[in-house]
């Protein structure tokens, strides 16, 4: 599971279309551009798909080419070869004007399993020490599995006992790169703790209910 709190500033591309949930409930669900610049100057553009309160009669408030800001709940996640960004709003979503700068910033809670190289040492140009690792999410599509990889670097005053191979929860500070026009997920974390697999699969139903999508 790769769950972030988001502030995202960007570009409609899709014009708001009313859609229904399971209970029949109506709410809007559009596509949002927010440009990723990469450390190398690159960019690359990131598709999120949202999802926001509303029905036919206020599907105009967010149509082609307007600039807004969202806040919110992004879900990650990966299926087949594609990697999906899906912002449910929360609150108001805000009328932008065009001067806007376009960004996504906020924190992630990722629960997964750290990859088989564990965790590494490093040292910064400046001389600092710190520690990596990368980690995968696996997320269920029918009867196959897919495996979203994400790339951690642990704040120096943060506890890190964990070992490759290890189920563990994360919090931290999402960050996105760009290299060779793929973009890359990172996370500097800010909290780190053994994650106990068998506990989500023993859920109720209705925990996991708040989690599926409108």
């Amino acid at each position: 599971m790769i769950k972030c709190n988001v502030t995202a500033c960007g570009i409609i591309v899709s014009s708001a279309v009313e859609k229904q949930n399971k209970e029949g409930g109506k709410f809007l669900a559009f596509t949002l551009v927010v440009p990723i610049e990469g450390k190398d100057k690159s960019v690359k553009e990131l598709h999120i798909g949202v999802t926001t309160e509303g029905d036919q009669t206020t599907a105009a408030n967010y149509s082609a080419g307007r600039r807004v800001t969202i806040k919110g709940n992004l879900y990650i996640r990966q299926v087949e070869e594609a990697v999906y960004y899906n912002l449910r709003s929360e609150g108001a979503i805000e009328q932008n004007e065009s001067s806007a700068q376009d960004r996504l910033e906020g924190s992630m809670e990722f629960r997964g399993k750290i990859g088989p190289k564990g965790i590494e040492c490093k040292t910064s140009k400046k001389g600092s020490a710190f520690k990596v690792f990368s980690a995968f999410s696996s997320d269920k599509d029918g009867e196959k599995r897919a495996f979203t990889w994400v790339s951690f670097m642990v704040n120096p005053s943060v506890e890190c006992t964990v070992e490759a191979g290890n189920y563990v929860e994360v919090h931290g500070d999402l960050l996105l790169d760009v290299f060779k026009n793929n973009l890359q997920l990172n996370c500097r974390v800010n909290k780190i703790s053994p994650w106990d697999m068998n506990m989500e699969k023993t859920a109720p139903a209705a925990d996991k209910v708040k989690n599926q999508s409108r």
